[in-house]
């Protein structure tokens, strides 16, 4: 894979979050202005290191003739052992069965040697190992006799270089620390504007960002937030209260129409139709307001299997509906009571009236908890004849209604879609599927309360 396809897929990876995809980019800026720095200070260093390493050597091996020249035939082994002992120099006669290996035959070691036989009349050999010892071995003779000599390759180390690399290290290591604390400053705006937006979504209009940030562009950004936060929960307070304005204005005739009705309708049939159409316009006002309703739910601990089984309790005296609930100890989540109540008797009308077990009069319901991580998942199924597969993501949109089996119905639509916005707001979800064998499958998810210590089972 090419260089820039590889790069291109790493900060395909890494931008999802912003910090961290600026982070990447300025470090590699950065290394990569280093990097460049640093080779042209070593190509601009490399004459003078070859000319540094060349005049060593060749101060070696003169001091080294001079001495054994001057310690004569019996002092020559004292000289060898305290060269070797108090200055890390290996001075060793040049025997006719060493195996030594030339030097590398590098620019850098080329360069070296001709600067080397610049600076002595004396041809020298070279060579990177010998009798497989590695170093800098230096042949040339001393009266006649050949000799080698070793030089440790720290010791032609230039200081100079050494201490370059090391500012070098040092300063990467603060640019990418001043990398982390820029991608900081970029992205922290924006973190804070992401969670005003999702606070704002959730309908809490009171996150007001910082007006006085340095950056022009993100104190105009910010203005802008405030503005339309400010705007919306305005547009809430009126849409609320026109809200309470209509249903008021509309219930009022309706109960007067009520009342006429059942004073002045002699036919019994007559007044129980329109008192019945009565109440029906009055449940659908209900549904419309509480759809519209933006509060947020106040969550608290709610035994989730003792409210069904309630609830099942209710729905067996009316002798249409059966809700088979399993023995369950607990089911504690995190929601508000009443809420999670209309939420269930919404999901069990549903039922009701629409997941009849075909050649009965009847709706049966099976319900199942459970525990799945931090949630805790309720599941009812019914035996109806199910919905088709591509109307399944509908089911929770506002006023929407199935083909089938619905002709009948006068209901507004909004059953599951306030279920699944309840649900929404209480931290929770709702999902449709078509059990195995028949019949709708609905999974209600909540969050489990942090208190319940019981290990979920292993699914």
């Amino acid at each position: 894979m090419p260089p820039t396809a590889s790069l291109r897929r790493l900060f395909d990876g890494l931008s999802t979050r912003l910090y961290w995809r600026t982070f990447a980019l300025i470090a590699l800026l950065v290394w990569l202005s280093i990097s460049a720095w640093f080779q042209a200070f070593r190509l601009l260093q490399r004459t003078d290191q070859v000319r540094y390493i060349a005049r060593e050597v060749v101060t070696v091996v003169n001091l080294a003739q001079l001495a054994m020249r001057h310690a004569g035939a019996d002092g020559r082994a004292a000289l060898l052992a305290d060269l070797a002992r108090n200055h890390d120099i290996a001075l060793l006669p040049h025997a006719a069965t060493d195996q030594w290996v030339p030097a590398s035959d590098s620019d850098f070691a080329r360069r070296l040697v001709a600067a080397v036989h610049e600076r002595t009349a004396e041809r020298l050999r070279f060579a990177d190992r010998v009798n497989g010892h590695a170093g800098m071995w230096v042949g040339f003779a001393i009266d006649g006799s050949p000799y080698w000599l070793r030089l440790r390759r720290s010791r032609l180390a230039s200081s100079l270089e050494q201490t370059w690399v090391i500012g070098g290290l040092l300063a990467t290591l603060l640019a990418m620390v001043g990398a982390a604390v820029i991608a900081g400053f970029v992205s922290r705006p924006l973190r804070d504007l992401g969670l005003a937006i999702a606070r704002v979504r959730g309908g809490d209009f009171s996150q007001q960002l910082d007006e006085d940030v340095g950056a022009a562009e993100l104190r105009e950004v910010n203005r802008g937030f405030n503005r339309m936060a400010r705007a919306l929960q305005e547009f809430e307070q009126d849409r609320a209260l026109m809200l309470a304005g209509i249903s008021h204005d509309i219930r009022t005739p309706l109960a007067r129409l009520r009342l006429e009705a059942e004073l002045s309708v002699p036919d019994p049939q007559a007044r129980d139709d329109i008192v019945s159409d009565i109440e029906q316009a009055d449940a659908i006002i209900s549904k419309f307001m509480e759809y519209a309703s933006t509060a947020q739910p106040a969550r608290e601990r709610v035994d989730l299997a003792d409210l069904v089984s309630k609830l099942a309790a209710d729905y067996a005296k009316h002798g249409d509906i059966v809700i088979r609930v399993p023995q369950q100890d607990d089911a504690p989540v995190l929601a508000d009571p009443l809420e999670l109540q209309r939420v269930l008797v919404n999901v069990i009308e549903n039922a009701r009236k629409y997941g009849r077990t075909p050649g009965s009069e009847r709706t049966e319901i099976d319900a199942d908890f459970v525990r799945r991580g931090d949630e805790i998942v309720l599941s009812l199924r019914d035996h109806g004849r199910g919905v088709p597969p591509e109307q399944l993501p509908l089911l929770t949109r506002p006023f929407f209604r199935g083909d089938q089996a619905r002709t009948a119905d006068r209901g507004a639509g909004l059953g599951l879609a306030i279920a699944d916005k309840t649900l929404a707001r209480m931290g929770g979800g709702l999902q449709l599927s078509n059990a195995p064998g028949g019949g709708l499958l609905l999974r209600i998810r909540l969050p489990r309360d942090p208190l319940d210590k019981l290990p979920p089972p292993v699914l």
